[in-house]
């Protein structure tokens, strides 16, 4: 729980960086989920796919699965948050650089997410 706070905060974000296999963290992905809509709140940042957002927590400790409103693109690939876990149902799908101030298909409805 410890190590996927960390993530989720973004702290090992330099790290994981350097990486860029498939399933892992690449300089190209980033995005930031937010509590609220208009990237407002608490707010939690990933670097690589996550296929299951149980365990993830925003910086104050609320659950981030079925809890984002808002999410912004940081990155410089596509970031996918679905509705179900392991990439499965509706989602919002950003482009880089783009965000969506109140999450369409996934509002406080998100499971997972998937860069491409």
């Amino acid at each position: 729980m410890r190590m996927k706070s960390v993530l989720a905060l973004g702290i090992a974000g330099a790290a994981l960086a350097t990486l860029g296999a498939a399933g892992t963290a690449s300089a190209d992905n980033h995005v930031g989920l937010f509590y609220n809509s208009n990237y407002a709140g608490d707010q939690a940042h990933f670097y690589s796919n996550i296929p299951d957002f149980a365990g993830y927590v925003f910086i104050h400790g609320q659950p981030i699965k079925n809890n984002a409103a808002s999410a912004f693109n940081y990155g410089t690939s596509t970031a996918t948050i679905y509705f179900n876990s392991n990439y499965a149902g509706t989602y919002d799908r950003l482009a880089p650089g783009t965000g969506e101030t109140r999450l369409v298909h996934t509002y406080n409805e998100n499971a997972s997410l998937r860069f491409s």
